[in-house]
């Protein structure tokens, strides 16, 4: 092998090594001042930027399902109107809806029918009662005859009540016959999550038609990583823009989720008094009852850079600066949760970090 090919191959395999020492951890970066200055990089005093404890994560406010009712059509009618639309707040007794059909006629004729017999089965039980009290009938026949208005009564209540369950008129109050419509009404006051049809639809029986929620209390779904759920416990306290009470974690769930791959917290709001909204997506913060280590701050977003895998900070020396290498616990959309084993009194490059990331790895001069 000739002397030029050997002296190549060492070059190769000193590549590598050259590179991997350019950006070594305990090296110093040199930026002169003036090239600081024309890079506009500001460092920052690292105790200024001390973590309060609080963790921020995005959150979906929720309705308990014990809170949801889901209302359907008794029978199959036609959608003639409605009265409330989805997001609509409602009252109890409010009309949510008018259905239409030959089903809804029936239920009130089946009544009608059962009205008139229970009154014949009371007529006939006075006269019975009459008769059996002159000795003109004996008490078997008596018997039978109230059985019979038992009977007719029970039958009555029953269509009564099939009526009032369809939301139909009794014939005869205050209708002038047989109309064969339904009134749905909200039964409590609550929110519409759901209305599921149109005017003009044709729905079977049993076809959800609104899903009402009550709104004495919210669920707040929170999405954490591991590392950002840890120290998080049932108890601590959730605070949530513009709402005067903070929530309350009750469930830190113990496996993560199969899609998302994040761990799902759920904390209770108590009388959110319409400072949240069901399904609205907000940022909580989480302060855990354990306090924070005293090796973690939040520093600036800008302040962060990645390499190798790795999070790095750029603290302050004489003559340049010097890269750390930091743990990432908490990333929102304007600064970090790191642990750091940094002295309060460092100070961190906050702007222009990715000009010093370049000549770290030799790919500038920080001009």
């Amino acid at each position: 092998m000739s002397s030029f090919v050997c002296r190549s191959l060492r070059a190769l395999i000193l590549l590598p090594l050259l590179a991997s020492s350019a950006y070594a951890a305990d090296e110093l970066i040199r930026v002169a001042p003036e090239q600081i200055a024309r890079a506009g990089i500001v460092s920052a005093a690292l105790l200024d930027m001390k973590a309060g404890g609080g963790v921020r994560l995005p959150a979906q406010v929720v309705v308990p399902p014990a809170q949801i009712e889901v209302i359907a059509a008794p029978l199959p009618a036609l959608v003639v109107a409605l009265r409330a639309a989805y997001g609509e707040t409602v009252k109890k007794g409010q009309l949510l809806a008018r259905l239409q059909g030959a089903s809804l006629l029936e239920l009130q004729r089946d009544f009608a029918n059962a009205q008139a017999q229970a009154g014949l089965a009371g007529e006939n039980l006075q006269r019975d009662a009459s008769l059996y009290a002159d000795g003109i009938i004996a008490q078997g026949r008596l018997a039978a005859t109230r059985a019979a208005e038992r009977q007719a009564v029970l039958l009555l209540a029953e269509k009564r009540q099939a009526l009032r369950l369809a939301g139909v008129a009794e014939p005869g109050a205050g209708t002038a016959g047989l109309s064969g419509s339904a009134e749905i009404r909200a039964p409590f006051d609550g929110v519409v999550l759901e209305a599921a049809v149109q005017p003009g639809s044709r729905v079977d029986a049993m076809t959800p038609l609104f899903k009402l929620g009550r709104l004495g209390t919210l669920w707040l779904e929170i999405q954490a990583t591991q590392a950002q759920a840890d120290g998080i416990a049932p108890g601590d306290a959730v605070a949530i823009p513009g709402c005067a009470q903070p929530g309350r974690v009750t469930l830190v769930a113990p496996h993560l989720q199969a899609v998302s791959q994040s761990l799902l917290i759920r904390a209770e709001l108590r009388k959110p008094a319409g400072c949240v909204r069901p399904f609205q997506y907000i940022q909580v913060e989480i302060v855990a009852a354990r306090p924070l280590a005293d090796n973690t701050w939040r520093v600036p977003l800008s302040a962060l850079v990645r390499h190798q895998g790795l999070a790095w900070v750029f603290v302050e020396a004489a003559g340049g600066f010097r890269p750390v290498a930091v743990k990432v616990l908490d990333e929102a959309s304007d600064s970090a949760l790191v642990a750091a084993d940094l002295p309060a009194a460092t100070r961190l490059a906050v702007k222009g970090a990715a000009t010093i990331k370049a000549v770290w790895l030799g790919l500038g001069t920080g001009e």
